[in-house]
């Protein structure tokens, strides 16, 4: 059972990856870990040089402009300095809040979140650069990573982090550090390009249905597609007058769980009037009730 939002019921959650390694359910957000993994392997391997692979995958603006398009989605994967404690820290930090978005959304649009929030930033900087005496590299997950960490602060700004702050707080010092980072070294410029990849991927997720506490973001709205009339459970197929010779032995029907009630009664809720319909304690109660229904038989 699942919804437009990729929510899913109990038998199949939202959780369910790819594939395995082993024990290890292979989402969306894990793939992206695992081929990070593999990118630092690789720089390892390497002795610690700028090798072929990550010369291929780092954001160059000329060599986007040349026609080297791949790069605008490979970026995040790219580590040609190597690997840093902030390195894993990010890497650790985009799991963790990663994993929460993908529960929320499901692996397929997770992915087609995380695409079009990267080749956004991506664009961006090459805008940034080419229109500009500035020179750099885009390459790593960690601006990828701020921005899911911000999507997950203003889907839940009343979560509690560390010494118990408010999400809400953390977020706007996060912001705020960005920001006077850029003022104090004059970089109007990536200022810009800040404020704007912010922006993008509020316009991202609130399309996708999150961030229901931010009315102040637009939501974009694909063309609308004809729902197939609903066919009534258990009636013949070959339409109203089609009658089915008996005789029929009633049918068991299993007893419906006050937590399987709760939860089809959210679903329905969200298919309604979608994600931003539901208030912050219908969310908490949502993923409770999905997880609770998960773990039984």
């Amino acid at each position: 059972m699942s919804n437009r939002w990729g929510m899913a019921g109990p038998g199949r959650g939202s959780e369910d990856g790819w594939f395995r390694l082993g024990t290890v359910e292979v989402t969306s957000t894990v793939l992206v870990i695992v081929l990070s993994i593999v990118s630092v392997v690789e720089w390892a391997f390497e002795g610690g040089s700028y090798g072929p692979l990550q010369s291929h995958l780092v954001l160059d603006p000329d060599s986007v402009v040349s026609g080297q398009i791949w790069r605008l989605v490979t970026w995040p994967l790219a580590y040609p300095t190597g690997i840093s404690l902030f390195t894993v820290i990010a890497l650790v930090v985009f799991w963790y809040f990663g994993s929460e978005i993908e529960k929320l959304l499901g692996k397929k649009r997770m992915v087609w979140f995380l695409t079009i929030v990267t080749v956004g930033l991506g664009l961006l900087w090459v805008v940034v650069v080419e229109l500009s005496t500035l020179y750099g590299l885009l390459d790593g997950i960690g601006q990828l990573e701020l921005m899911v960490l911000l999507v997950f602060i203003a889907e839940y700004p009343h979560r509690r982090f560390f010494f118990n702050i408010p999400g809400w707080v953390v977020g706007v010092v996060i912001v705020a550090i960005s920001v006077l980072g850029y003022v104090g070294n004059r970089q109007g410029l990536l200022l810009l390009n800040f404020v704007l990849g912010l922006l993008l991927t509020a316009l991202v997720a609130k399309s996708m249905g999150l961030l229901s506490e931010v009315r102040q973001v637009p939501r974009l709205r694909g063309p609308a597609r004809a729902r197939k009339p609903k066919r009534t459970r258990g009636a013949p197929k070959g339409g109203p007058n089609t009658v089915v010779a008996g005789p029929w032995q009633p049918r068991e029907v299993p007893p419906v769980s006050r937590d399987q009630a709760a939860l089809d009664e959210l679903l329905d809720k969200i298919s309604a009037g979608g994600m931003d319909s539901l208030t912050d304690h219908e969310r908490e109660q949502l993923m409770v009730l999905r997880d609770r229904l998960r773990r039984r038989p």
